[in-house]
């Protein structure tokens, strides 16, 4: 690659003329366009569309025991005397 100034304006000629081309032909629909466009573009800056920062993920966290939970005392046999009889029953005194 050379440093000549000539030589990289040539290679860049193609594209300034295609640009005033379309320019020339389409010039009115280019401004129009831009000019819909354009409350757009404001209302998307104005919303923080250049400073919004994207969204994070949600973290996950897994909680993992590596032992299972302690099992609850089995409860004794023990008889206790209260002085009801099982005719006492609450759940017999409604009979149908």
């Amino acid at each position: 690659m050379s440093s000549n100034p000539t030589e990289a304006l040539n290679l860049v000629m193609p594209v300034f003329q295609f640009l005033d081309r379309m320019i020339q032909e389409q010039g009115v629909y280019l401004y129009m366009v831009c000019v819909w466009l354009s409350p757009l573009l404001i209302l998307w800056i104005l919303k923080g569309g250049f400073w919004r920062r994207p969204a994070r993920p949600e973290h996950v966290v897994f909680v993992t025991k590596t032992e299972p939970p302690p099992v609850p005392p089995k409860l004794s046999p023990t008889v206790t005397a209260t002085g009801h009889s099982p005719m006492d029953n609450d759940g017999q005194s409604f009979t149908a």
